[in-house]
């Protein structure tokens, strides 16, 4: 079955269109980024939207293989294009990016279902014949494909981010899906309502709210003209801030000031979901010298340090509100990175 089910848990029958319309985007956008890695993009696909059933709140959405793309790979007709994409399944690296994702091989779509049609095509007697079992053939291989698509991009959205990070690809690939994931995660936030997420029919089971901010962390982006001589530390601040600046698309022009435990000054953006969530939910409020505690990362270059961001608020005035992000999530966002004590923090160095 080529369907995605994606399962909101909520307590009414309803759920915001933000969350839902995000998770949509996200599963075109992984489905996109396996057509591309795995097949150069030669198959024709398209994501539709499955109408649920009364009184759910369920995503269904189906891919469908409409044939294949000619291009560079000089074979005629979209009988002898589509059968490149299904032999592209038996590859190495598509059976290994495939089993990652949903702990099992492709099936094996070209010894089958080639078997099962080749020879009656090469014996038609007549050029209709041949032309009506090549229809039959390739809407058999469309509907196989779909359904290894289908599993594969759904489970992308679910699985933990160094199943993503471990799959034989390009590294902008891992970044696409692992952004992608990021992606419906945030939408997911952004609806207190939604206390968990699952993509049904695929074996990976529910994600919890709480596991919501880990799997919405933002990749570090792909950078080709990376300095050798940069490198991320991260540490755990006390920060008094001084001057916040709550509308997060002005951070770069305004970053937020602050003062650390040692007294030192600080200049900082704001990178956590769902702190700035809290913030638009106004279950947070900023008074004069609100202290917070951090998880903040600063980029050096040469020994210096050049910006700083915090990617976690752990504590607000005392209460705690969220968990430290882990070393394979810090290493999702910040690729190589030098983790430091609070006495080299980000504050002692701009300060």
């Amino acid at each position: 079955m080529s369907q995605i089910q994606i399962r909101f848990e909520v307590p009414n029958h309803y759920m915001s269109v933000n969350a839902f319309v995000a998770s949509a985007k996200s599963a075109q956008r992984a489905l996109n980024t396996l057509n591309r890695e795995l097949f150069d993009d030669q198959l024709d696909l398209e994501l539709v939207v499955f109408a649920p059933e009364p009184g759910s709140v369920r995503q269904i959405l189906k891919v469908v293989v409409k044939g294949a793309r000619a291009t560079a790979w000089g074979v005629a007709g979209t009988y002898g294009i589509l059968w490149t994409v299904v032999q592209g399944l038996e590859t190495d690296i598509a059976k290994e990016v495939v089993k990652e994702l949903t702990g099992k091989l492709p099936a094996q779509i070209a010894a089958d279902v080639v078997s099962d049609f080749r020879e009656r095509i090469e014996q038609a007697n007549t050029e209709k014949e041949r032309e009506e079992l090549e229809k039959a053939a390739t809407e058999q291989a469309c509907k196989e494909i779909a359904e290894v698509m289908s599993q594969a991009s759904s489970s992308a959205l679910v699985v933990p981010r160094e199943r993503l990070e471990r799959l034989p690809v390009s590294e902008k690939t891992i970044f696409e899906l692992s952004d992608a994931q990021a992606e419906m995660f945030e939408g997911c936030i952004a609806d207190p309502a939604i206390s968990s997420v699952e993509i049904e029919n695929n074996g990976h089971p529910p994600i919890p709210r709480h596991e919501f901010p880990r799997r919405a962390i933002r990749p570090k982006r792909p950078d080709p003209e990376r300095d050798e001589n940069e490198e991320w530390r991260v540490s755990l601040e006390t920060i008094t801030v001084t001057s916040p600046n709550l509308e997060e698309e002005d951070q770069q022009a305004r970053q937020w000031k602050g003062k650390t435990a040692n007294d030192k000054k600080a200049l900082f953006t704001v990178e956590d979901r769902e702190f700035w969530d809290r913030l638009h939910q106004k279950e947070l409020s900023f008074s004069e010298n609100t202290e917070i505690v951090a998880q903040v990362a600063t980029r050096f270059l040469d020994g210096r340090a050049k910006q700083s961001k915090v990617l976690r608020v752990l504590k607000f005035e005392g209460r705690e509100i969220a968990q430290p992000i882990d070393e394979n999530g810090l290493k999702a966002i910040l690729g190589e990175l030098k983790s430091v004590t609070t006495d080299d923090g980000f504050g002692h160095l701009l300060g």
